[in-house]
């Protein structure tokens, strides 16, 4: 069963060991090279704190689950700090092949909520299949470009 990013934005993020509402997801940092979700954001702004993936014991349509407040931690460097003010988001994100081409933008990612790999790109009304990411950054993102 495949979760999508747009979906899952605003969902609690939950202490298993406390049951305590840690806040809200904002923004779901990803691993280019891996196509693969690396890190939560939970919260906004300078409160912003991070829950890397492999915290993550639970993906569900109403909650994210995670092992106890000591998964959050603050962006450590410019690119966390980046990824917690969203400028990293894929959703929003312009896409462009890699031969030069707009292809529109990146209204969606749908995922394994089990696993956290990414397995395509929505792009309008058409899917783009995961392998197809070849890099992403604050102004696009990058895809091959599709067969003619």
């Amino acid at each position: 069963m495949s979760d999508r990013f747009a979906a899952a934005s605003g969902r609690k993020v939950v202490s298993r060991t406390s049951a305590e509402e840690l806040g809200n997801l904002a923004h779901v940092v990803i691993d280019v090279k891996r196509r693969q979700v690396a890190s939560l954001v939970v919260g906004k702004g300078r409160k912003a704190l991070l829950i890397d993936w492999e915290q993550v014991s639970g993906f569900g349509p109403d909650a994210v689950m995670v092992a106890d407040e000591s998964a959050q931690y603050s962006p450590r460097d410019d690119r966390e700090r980046a990824a917690a003010d969203g400028k990293l988001d894929l959703v929003g994100k312009r896409a462009l092949s890699d031969m030069g081409n707009d292809l529109g933008t990146v209204t969606d990612v749908q995922f394994d909520p089990v696993t956290g790999g990414i397995e395509s790109l929505v792009l309008g009304d058409r899917e783009e299949p995961a392998a197809s990411l070849l890099g992403a950054g604050s102004f696009a993102a990058i895809v091959r470009a599709p067969a003619e």
